[in-house]
C-alpha cells in the first residue's frame, strides 16, 4: 500500500469489568463483532497495509468470547499480536497460551494505591481490584514466558503524586508508558475532570526521569484505532469520528482520508 502504519490497534468491544472514569469506552452499546467479521476486517488490512502487528485492546479485550481463536487467526496469517489489559483477568494458564503466539502483553496500571483505584474506577462493580502481589505475579510470569511485557501508565488527577519507582524496579517491564490523557467527550460522557494540568503531567514525568520510560504527550492522528463494530475512527477528534466501516471499504482509500501525524506514531512505537 505505502503507508508506514504497521500497527492497527482493534478495539474488540466496549464492555469491560471495570469502571474508569477517564476511559473513552461509555457507548453502553452491547454489539459484539462476531469472529468472522473481525477476519474480514483483519484481512481487509493484510490486504491493503503494510501491518506487523495487530494490538488488542478495548474495553477490556480478554471478555471478547472469541478471543483465543482471534489470536490463533492473526498467528497463522505471520502477523504479530499484542495485548492491552487491565490484567484483571489474566492468570498463569492463560498467559501459558498466549506464548509463541502473543509478542507483548501491555497492563494499565494507573495507581499502586487500592484507594486511589477505586476512585479511578479501576475495579468491578464487586470490588475486585488488581492488587499489587497479583499485578506482580503476573508480571513475572509473562516475562519468565518470554513475553515482553510493557506498563502503561495514564496520569489524572487522583494519581498525579504517586511514585512507581519501587514497583518499575520490581516487574522490570521492557517498556513503560507514561500517557497523557486526551480529552474525550461525546452525548453520554465527558472526562475533563480527570485530566490534569500540564504542569502535572510533566511534573510526573520529571519524578521518574532517571528511569526508562516513553512519555506520550499527544495521541491525536497518531493511534490506528479500529472500533468494536470494525470501522477505523479519527482519534484526531474528540468522539473518535467514524471514517469509514472496514467490512465494506478497503483500509488504504479508508486510512487515506486520516490527517496522520506520522512523527509522533514513530514516537509512540520507538522500539
Amino acid at each position: 500500500m505505502g503507508n508506514k502504519a504497521s500497527i492497527i490497534n482493534l478495539h474488540l468491544l466496549d464492555a469491560c469489568n471495570y469502571r474508569c472514569g477517564h476511559c473513552f469506552a461509555h457507548f453502553n452499546m452491547p454489539k459484539v463483532l462476531p469472529l468472522e467479521q473481525w477476519k474480514r476486517v483483519i484481512d481487509n488490512i493484510i490486504a491493503n497495509s503494510d501491518v506487523k502487528r495487530f494490538n488488542l485492546a478495548g474495553g477490556e479485550p480478554l471478555l471478547y468470547p472469541e478471543i483465543d481463536n482471534l489470536i490463533r487467526y492473526i498467528a497463522s496469517k505471520h502477523i504479530e499480536t499484542s495485548i492491552i489489559t487491565n490484567g484483571l483477568l489474566l492468570n498463569e494458564n492463560r498467559i501459558n497460551f498466549f506464548s509463541g503466539m502473543v509478542s507483548m502483553v501491555g497492563i494499565s496500571i494507573d495507581s499502586l494505591n487500592d484507594e486511589t483505584l477505586r476512585r479511578i474506577g479501576r475495579c468491578t462493580y464487586k470490588d475486585e481490584l488488581l492488587n499489587h502481589s497479583h499485578c506482580v505475579s503476573i508480571c513475572k510470569s509473562i516475562k519468565t514466558h518470554d513475553i515482553k511485557l510493557k506498563i502503561n501508565t495514564l496520569v489524572s488527577t487522583l494519581n498525579k503524586n504517586e511514585d512507581f519507582h519501587s514497583f518499575i524496579k520490581e516487574v522490570q517491564p521492557d517498556r513503560w508508558k507514561i500517557l497523557k490523557m486526551k480529552h474525550f467527550e461525546n452525548a453520554q460522557y465527558n472526562n475533563k475532570i480527570f485530566i490534569p494540568n500540564n504542569y502535572d503531567y510533566e511534573s510526573f514525568v520529571a519524578r521518574h526521569s532517571d528511569m526508562p520510560l516513553i512519555a506520550e504527550r499527544e495521541m491525536k492522528n497518531a493511534y490506528i484505532m479500529v472500533d468494536a463494530w470494525g470501522n477505523l475512527v479519527d482519534t484526531g477528534t474528540e468522539n473518535n469520528a467514524i471514517v469509514a466501516s472496514l467490512l465494506e471499504i478497503d483500509f488504504a482509500e479508508s486510512f487515506s482520508r486520516l490527517n496522520f501525524n506520522y512523527d509522533v506514531y514513530n514516537q509512540r512505537y520507538v522500539a
